[in-house]
């Protein structure tokens, strides 16, 4: 007799299930950006060199589905629609201190320069401090 291989109750692993969720190439870049304040769509494709317009909408749309982020729409005149995080996506916040402390510790030499971003490097630490409504 074979063994039974179907997965009729199958085993979901948290680290892949979130890195499926925010680990695309993309995704933390554009939370990361959204962490000061909400973005409109160009604010955000200009602090992302390099992010074609396509590929910043996809990344979006995946970010919207998964709920790490939403779309607000204010319909004063002229209509202004930007990028938000959600709760969801706040909950982000302690992973990228994280993240950052990893790239000071093993990427990036005191000499270098930070990575290109939206914020100067003395606003980075500022960022990822946790929101006083969420402490």
């Amino acid at each position: 007799m074979t063994p039974d291989t179907s997965t009729s109750k199958k085993e979901i692993c948290p680290v892949v299930e979130s890195i499926y969720t925010i680990g695309n190439k993309w995704s933390l870049v554009i939370t990361y950006n959204l962490m000061k304040s909400p973005k409109r769509f160009n604010e955000l494709k200009a602090c992302i060199p390099g992010m074609s317009s396509k590929v910043l909408t996809q990344n979006l749309s995946e970010l919207q589905k998964n709920g790490i982020i939403e779309k607000k729409t204010n319909l004063d005149q002229p209509e202004k629609t930007e990028y938000v995080l959600t709760k969801k996506g706040e909950d982000l916040r302690k992973l990228m201190q994280e993240v950052k402390a990893w790239g000071e510790r093993w990427l990036i030499s005191p000499e270098q320069q930070q990575p290109e971003s939206c914020h100067g490097s003395e606003q980075i630490s500022e960022l990822l401090i946790l929101p006083v409504q969420a402490v």
